[in-house]
Formats: C-alpha cells, structure tokens, sequence
C-alpha cells in the first residue's frame, strides 16, 4: 500500500493544532506532534518528516532552530511551512534566507495549505530524483574515467558490461569487438541476465552470421532492432528476447563491434536520458577501442580527450546556479589565475553579490552564507559599464591604475592583483552576472586564443541555459495552471461568489508574487463599480486611493496606459493621454527594469467582450517590470474571476426568472439540461452539446437522460431524482441536494462515457414539480489525477502480493513435509500462518478491485449461468465452515428461476461476502438462511415492470443499528460491531459487491434489527436474450 507521508506539525494554539491534525490525517497524512520547539529537531532526526508545519513565533531560538534544521543532513531537503500573518517585503528576504519554503495565516484555509503541501512534496520529490540522477551521471564519469585510462581490451568489455548491467538489467547481453585484419575476435561475451558471470553457449558467436550482417552492413544507426531477419535469428539460436536494442562500435567508419541489449518485456523502452547516456558511453567505448587498436602496445595516450561531449552532458543535467559555479571553477583552471569570483546580478535592485569564489588550491568563503556583501552597482563604474555593453570580455592591468573600483572589490580576499580578465554572463538578453579571474602575477598572460575559448565554453554554457529556461517556463506555467486548475475545481454554483473572487486573488498574490492586489466587480445590473478585496493596503491607504480617483482607478488611468497582452500598464513617467509610436517604443525598451512605487498594472476582467470587473496589482517581489508572458500569467486568474462573476449572475437568473435562463444558459461554460421526471430531455445547452460531441442543436431533445447514464451511476441518479419529486420536501433538503451534486456517466457521441457532476433542482410549472434542472460540471480532468492514482495502487498490489505467494508457497511445502518431519504444534503455527497470509491475500484482491472500480477498468464476463446451482456449490463450502462454529445453515431456493445472464465469478465473490459476513457475526447455536425469488420489479418514476431475481442471505448475528445501516456498503466502512478486534475486516467487502451488483443493473439493500440479525439482499435483473 502507499506510504503514507509525514508531516511534523508544531503550533502555539493547540485547538487550531488538533483541527490541522485531523485534517491532515483525513486527507491521507501521517501527523506527528511536537510538544514544543525544543523537541523539533529531535524528531526530525528520529522520525525523518517529508514537511514541517510550523505554527510558533519566529523568535531567535525559533530561527536558530530553523537553521539547525536547514543545516542537517536529515533536514537539507525538508520543506518548511511558517503559519504567520501578512509579512512585508523586507521579512520575506529574511525568511527565504532562512530556508523556509513557504507561509501562510496562521489559521490557514485548508484549500489553500493542501496546495502548498501538494506542491512543496512534489518539489522535494523532483530534488530527490534529481540528486539520483546526479548519482546516475557520476557512475558515467567515473565509467568514462576509468574507459580512458584502461589498455587492456577485455578488461575494458568487461568493465562496461558490469557499467550496462548495473543500469538497464537486461535479459541478454550481446557484446563483442573484432579484429578484421586478424579475424578474430578481441573481446566477446553472450550473458544472460540470471547469469551475468557465466556464458552461455559459446557458440553463439562462433556463427558466421555476425560478422556477414553486422561488420559488412553499409550503415547500423544505434537503435531498437527492428530488421525481421535478424530478429528470427535470435530466436533460432535460442535467445527468448521479445525487444533488442542495437549499439554498434565503429572505428574510422567502419563498424569493429557491437552491443546488443535483449529484454524479456515485449515494446520495452529506454527513457530519452537513458539511452543518450548508454549512447554516450559506447561512443566512448569505440573512440578508445579506436585508440588502442592504432597505437602500439607500449605506447600510452598522451593528448588530452575532447571533453566536450562531457561539458554538454553536464551542463544539460545542473542548475543556473551549479553551472555557474562549474563555469567558475573551469575559467581558472583553464586560464591559470589565481582566483576567480562569480558576481551574480541582481536586475530589480541592481546590485552584485559575490556567489563564488576559488582560488588556485579549492574553493574557499569570502563571507557568511547569511551576509554576503551586496555591491550597489553604481558604485563600480566600470563594472556597470561593461554590463551593460555587448563586449564578452575585458582585459585589465591593475599595475596601470585601470579598475581602481574592481581592484577594490578583489581586495575582499585580502591579496594584491596585478591583471586580470572579466566575463560579461548573459542568457538570451538577461544579464545574468560577470567573471572575474585574476592573477597576482605582474608577468601572467591572459592570452587571445585562452580568452576565446573561454568565451567560448560560456556560450555553449549560457546556449544550453536558455534552452533550458524555455522548458523552465513552461514548467512555471503548468504549476500556475494547476493552480488554476484547482481553483477551477471550486467553481461550483452553491460558492459564494466573494469567497472564490478572494481565493482567486489570494492565489495570484502567493503565486506570482505581486505585493499589492485589488480586485473589483462591476454589477450587472447597475454598472457600479464595487471592490471586493485588497491585499498589501492598508485601510486608510486604500481610502486615499479611492479619494484620488473617483471613477475607479482602472477607468481612471486605462486611457493613459501602454497596452500590454490584453492588458494596461500605467507608467508613472512615460503614461500620458496621447501615446506616440515613440512612447510606446521607450515603454518596451523599459520592461525588464526596476518597478516604480506609482506604476500600476491593470488587467480587465472580461467575457464575450464585456467588462466583469477588474485587477489591479502593484509592487512585484523581484521589483522588475513584467514581461507580456507574466502578463499573461495574470490574465489566466482574471479568466478564471470572469468564470465566476459570469456563473453567479447565471445562477441568480436561473432562479429569478425562466426567460433569463435560457437567455444565459447558452452562454454559460458548463453544460445545463432540462428534462421531465421520466427523463425525457425538454432542453440542453451548447456547452452540453460540445461536451457530448454533437453539433446539431437538438441532437437531444427528446432523448431519454436515464438512457444516455452509465448502468453503474443510473440508480443513483433516479433515486436522487426521486427525492426531488416527492412532495412536501422540506425546502433545506431541497437546498442540500442542489448543493451537493451526483457524480455520474454520459455516453458521447462518439460511444464513450463522460464523468460529470451533476447539480439537481426542481423545474416547475404552473407551480407543480414537473421536471428537474441539472447543470453539468466535467470531471475528466479530476479522473485522469484518480487514473495516475489507481496505476499507482495496482503497481504496489503487484509488489505486495508476488512475496506473498512465494511465502505462501513454502508454507504448503513445509507443511506438506516436503522438505522434513513437522511436530503437531509446528503443523498448527504454520496452518496460522497460512491464514493469516490468506487473509492478506484476500484484502490484496480487494484492494485492486476497488482500486480499479474506483478508475473505471473493471470489467464483467457475462454469460448465461443458473444462479441456483451457483448458490448450492457456495452453499457447500460455507456449510463445512459453519459446522466448525455450530450455526444450522439452511437454503430456500425458488424452482422457477432458469438460467439467467450474469459473471459467474464476480456473483460468486458477492455471495461469498455476504455469507462470510454472517459466520463471521453469528453466535455458535445460530443460523443462517440464504434464499432466492423471481421477482417483479417496478420503477418508481417510470413506472415501467420487469422481472429479476432477489437473493437473499439472513442470519441470526448482532444486528445493525439503522443509524449505521447507510454506511455498510460504503468503502472502508465498519459498524461498531464490525470494530471489534476479533470481528475485524478491511471494509471493502460489501463495497465491492455493490458496484458488482450496480454493474449488473441490480441493486443492494439490507434489513437490520440489533440483537435479531441482519439480511442482505441483492437484485440481477433478466435481460431477455435477444437470438
């Protein structure tokens, strides 16, 4: 099963602590309490947490501790969460610093921290698969290290081999290199993967084959081996392989060997990484083979390798940050200086802060990691002049009085310099920092050729870089958008319009970093503006602001704004109310700078090209005008302001009057449909349509709603509309049942079922019931999250259960005395263990049934079957089982029910809940009947008849209080009785059998009296068969 993770959780107030920790623990966490802040270091050595929730004051000690626990190896990657209110800009340096990851209020909104703990796991989950694949890449430096220095042949096969093996595990290893002038073979080996140290069949190789179709092919590319011929071949010689991977070795062009990678796995693929780094490794297996067959046998490889392959394959796989120090370091080896300082530029602020700094014998601090020294840049003259140019380097000669003011700042490492060489590190145009490399060496030369290459092993660097920020960004944007996406999921029309216009800016101020928001709404129906929330305002700051303009302030300053994406930036130098080309021009050469205190960015909230309100948002975190792509970041969350602003005026005109509602209804996004109580469609939306797939307007009228529901979601869906229909339903009932929706099945267009959630409210006329409204919400999104999960659970249930059988299995042979002679008391504790492992088996089963159920996968075999003989052959088995308890069992079975369509096996498992739930809650001296009837059934809102057949399984047991009765067919559900330790089971069992049975078309229901016993009834409806 999934792991659950661990959450540490430490606040000052222990009512909100105890509902944090309940909720928690209700949304799948492990909660672990600390008593106070002296304990918390403590228990993240012990208990190893995968987050902090921290709800106490920052003070010293606070921080200190915080520190403590950045600063341990347990710690280091271990997101922390600070519960405090509003901070300002300067307590936000102060806290990143820290290593805090994240905060919130301190009686957070559930929401909202789910998201930020979702979020942080997945990062801390990425930094781990990072570090493994960093773990990955060093196993392929020191592989490439040890290829180079080697000189023996076979030892260089046998070293990639064991490398090959490590990593990819395959069925069967093919790898020879041969001598074509000697014509033999220089290293050869056939392994399997059961036997990586011992060959098999010698002979393989032996065969002409290899060297007729691989040495003499014209062209072999490295990839999967799809030619037939060659493919039958390895079958013929025995190799059970279903999927090859083919890597020749050429030298001077011409193919000397190969690599051939069997696997077992039908369609099996390497990653993308994966296969560039074996690649990577067998293009310098044969660049060595190369070298060692040219040279010599006492000759040694002198000449430096070209290692750029390598840089490349680094530079893709580190952060900005870890480059740069990788650049650093690399500049002065290369150039021989004496030390070498990376200065990463701050753009908002423009300042510099020395990030790295080496010198000749290792890397060395300049200053605490807390305190570096910030370089206002308009104090170094030539360095803020050489930034801001296009040159990629300068030469200086401190001895000539040049660069007074960099020599200033190289005196930080308390040496003298006499040159030096600076690097101007940009990506794409952002200016990203400089290089220094100095020597104290008057005679040092910095020469051309170095410097050039120099330059040249940053560009390829800052090249890959910006590649790389490409796929960053797009990163970026799908984390908004999930925030989006997650904001989505709460726009349902029983919210309060004000409570999801304050999420929505809430959401923008955490996730894109902008200090100050405003949101507004412009009534509908009287076009005034009204303001909804403000953040990062005080209250008599925002009255001046309203005071000073009148109209609104987006309505005030659009007209003297620069147009942006779909969006309105208001400068506070440039903006003016006739904008030139020249202006225009001036403000886009000014994006990218630092912000200014009076400028303002406003984006529209509109649909179908009406104004809905607006955001206003002012002083961005980095301090740095936006670009049109952050931009547009903003305008994702006014899309998602202008979905609610437009759903809650629909939801106020659905109820006021018919005339509106179809009016609106056709504007609306999610899909609406009317329909009669017997389910026939009086009126659908486009949205509905669309989602659907048709095109024609009235593809549905007419239709039956009951007809176009999934088998498994049809009974709900009418018992629900059933409710609605009844009369004298107490209106808060009527309410309840509008708000909380149903989750059920469409068939589209195009034969497939859609999940929606559908919200239910009566339709009138003439002030009687005579249909229902339901507004549909599309729920594939959330089932493409429940399928990832459901993919997961049956990858754990395959884990948990194939040791299990193993086991299993040995105990039968122990047992057995198979392998010895076995005492009574042995025979009785391995006969436990039997069951105890049974049991664990059969909550497996259970688990992946519901875990596929719960993912729509499950499958029925339906065949024609008595469902007689079926109850008698389960009859049997229970019948030993309840001799050994002393309970009378009994059958009563109708003669006139024939052979009927069902899954035998999946009625089976259901009979056998049902039966093994009475033994299990009968007294000895009891009994337990099971019964089956042919029935007529009738539908209570079509009123339609038909016949199906009812089993029934009745005992003697305990009973079910009827307030416990709605929560037994329920998952992971017990009854008090059912919590017994003795009686105890996993919850599943009736659950499952309920979704079989709704499969089927039938239905389940039980009838319960404490202290008489129970019956459990189930329902199989006939289908008569059509020849």
């Amino acid at each position: 099963m999934n792991e659950r993770k661990k959450i540490l959780l430490i606040h000052r107030n222990n009512v909100i602590q105890e509902r944090l920790a309940r909720y928690l623990r209700d949304i799948g966490f492990s909660v672990i309490i600390a008593p106070n802040i002296q304990e918390v270091l403590s228990l993240t050595r012990s208990m190893k947490p995968d987050l902090i929730l921290w709800g106490t004051s920052l003070t010293a000690p606070s921080k200190e501790l915080i520190r403590k626990i950045k600063s341990s190896k347990e710690g280091a990657l271990i997101p922390i969460i600070v519960m405090i209110p509003d901070i300002e800009l300067f307590e936000r340096l102060e806290i990143k610093q820290l290593g805090i990851d994240d905060t919130i209020d301190l009686t957070p909104n559930f929401s909202e921290l789910k998201i930020k703990i979702m979020i942080l796991l997945e990062q801390r989950e990425r930094i781990l698969t990072y570090e493994r694949k960093m773990w990955d890449l060093q196993k392929i430096i020191e592989l490439q290290h040890n290829i180079l220095r080697e000189h023996d042949i076979l030892h260089l096969g046998e070293t990639v081999n064991d490398f090959v093996h490590s990593v990819v595990e395959p069925d069967y290893l093919i790898h020879f290199i041969y001598d074509l002038s000697k014509k033999e073979y220089l290293f050869s080996s056939v392994l399997s993967k059961s036997r990586m140290r011992n060959k098999i069949k010698d002979e393989i190789l032996d065969l002409p084959f290899w060297q007729q179709y691989f040495l003499n092919h014209p062209k072999i590319d490295p990839d999967l081996l799809s030619d037939r011929y060659v493919l039958e071949f390895l079958k013929t010689i025995g190799l059970d392989a279903q999927t090859y991977y083919q890597f020749p070795l050429a030298v001077n062009s011409k193919i000397r060997g190969l690599v051939l990678l069997g696997f077992r796995q039908n369609n099996y693929q390497f990653s993308r990484d994966r296969f560039n780094e074996l690649l990577f490794v067998f293009n310098t297996l044969e660049n060595r083979v190369g070298e060692l067959i040219r040279e010599p046998a006492h000759k040694v490889q002198t000449e430096r390798t070209d290692d750029t392959t390598e840089i490349r394959y680094l530079f893709k796989r580190l952060n900005e940050d870890k480059i740069a120090k990788h650049l650093n370091q690399q500049l002065l080896e290369y150039l021989k200086g004496d030390v070498s300082i990376y200065f990463n530029f701050h753009e908002g602020f423009r300042f510099l802060y020395p990030q790295y700094y080496f010198q000749a014998n290792g890397e060395t601090t300049l200053f605490e990691k807390e305190k570096p020294p910030v370089l206002l840049l308009k104090d170094y003259p030539t360095l803020e002049k050489f930034l801001e140019s296009d040159i990629s380097s300068i030469i200086l000669d401190f001895d000539q009085n040049e660069a007074s003011d960099v020599q200033q700042i190289l005196s930080l490492t308390d040496k003298q310099f006499k040159v030096g060489v600076i690097f101007n590190i940009r990506i794409g145009t952002e200016k990203k920092g400089l290089m220094v490399v100095a020597s104290q060496n008057r005679n040092h030369v910095f020469s051309p050729d170095r410097i050039m290459e120099a330059e040249q092993l940053i560009s390829k660097a800052t090249a890959i870089l910006e590649e790389s920020r490409v796929v960053k960004q797009a990163q970026k944007t799908l984390k908004q958008l999930d925030r989006i996406f997650e904001l989505g999921k709460e726009l349902t029309l029983e919210n309060d319009i004000t409570e999801l216009l304050d999420k929505i800016a809430t959401a923008i101020r955490r996730t894109l970093g902008w200090n100050i928001v405003i949101l507004d709404r412009i009534d509908p129906y009287t076009g005034a503006t009204k303001n909804v929330c403000y953040y990062g305002l005080t209250s008599a700051t925002y009255k001046r602001l309203r005071s000073k303009y009148k109209q609104s302030l987006f309505h005030s300053l659009v007209d003297f704004s620069f147009k942006i994406s779909h969006s309105y930036f208001f400068d506070n130098v440039l903006s003016k109310e006739r904008i030139t080309p020249e202006d225009q021009l001036q403000f886009q050469l000014s994006l990218g700078r630092e912000w200014n205190d009076d400028d303002w960015l406003l984006v529209p909230i509109r649909s179908r090209g009406k104004e809905l309100g607006y955001i206003a948002v002012n002083d961005p975190v980095d301090r740095v005008r936006p670009s049109e792509e952050k931009v547009r970041s903003l305008e994702y969350f006014a899309n998602q302001a202008a979905v609610v602003l437009e759903n809650a005026k629909l939801y106020q005109d659905l109820k006021n009057s018919e005339e509106k509602y179809r009016l609106l209804a056709e504007t609306m996004t999610m899909g609406l449909v009317t329909c009669d109580f017997k389910g026939n469609i009086i009126y659908s939306n486009k949205s509905l349509l669309s989602l659907l797939g048709y095109k024609e307007r009235d593809a549905l009228l007419n239709h039956s709603f009951y007809e176009l529901c999934s088998l498994k979601t049809r009974g709900d869906l009418e018992n629900h509309i059933l409710k609605l229909s009844q009369k004298d339903v107490p209106h808060q009932e009527l309410e309840k049942l509008s708000r909380e929706g149903l989750e059920i099945e469409l068939m589209s267009n195009t034969n497939e079922y859609i999940p929606f959630k559908i919200f239910l409210t009566p339709y009138y006329e003439n002030v009687k019931k005579a249909g229902f409204i339901g507004v549909l919400s599309d729920l594939r999104p959330q089932r493409r999250l429940e399928q990832l999960k459901a993919d997961f659970n049956s990858m754990i249930v395959h884990d948990l259960r194939s040791p299990l059988n193993i086991i299993q299995g040995y105990i039968d042979i122990v047992r057995n005395q198979v392998v010895g002679n076995v005492s009574e008391e042995q025979a009785e504790l391995l006969t436990i263990a039997k069951e105890n492992v049974d049991k664990v088996l059969k909550l497996i089963d259970n688990f992946m049934i519901a875990s596929k159920l719960e993912a729509g996968r499950f499958e029925l075999n339906i065949e024609i079957h008595s469902i007689n003989a079926l109850i008698e052959t389960v009859f049997k088995h229970y019948q030993v089982l309840a001799k050994k308890k002393n309970i009378t069992m009994e059958m009563d079975l109708d003669e006139n029910i024939s052979f009927i369509q069902f899954d035998r096996m999946r009625i089976e498992q259901v009979l056998n809940n049902y039966l093994s739930n009475a033994l299990k809650f009968t007294e000895p001296g009891g009994k337990i009947i099971i019964s089956s009837r042919l029935v007529k059934e009738k539908n209570k809102l079509t009123g339609e008849e038909a016949m199906a057949v009812h089993v029934a399984v009745k005992d003697t047991g305990v009973g079910i209080p009827k307030e416990e009765q709605a929560k037994v067919f329920s998952k992971y559900e017990q009854t008090e009785a059912g919590k017994d330790a003795s009686l105890k089971g996993t919850g599943l069992g009736l659950a499952i059998s309920k979704e079989i049975i709704t499969l089927h078309k039938g239905h389940v229901w039980l009838e319960s009296e404490p202290g008489k016993g129970s019956t459990f009834y189930f329902s199989l409806p006939i289908i008569p068969i059509k020849i």
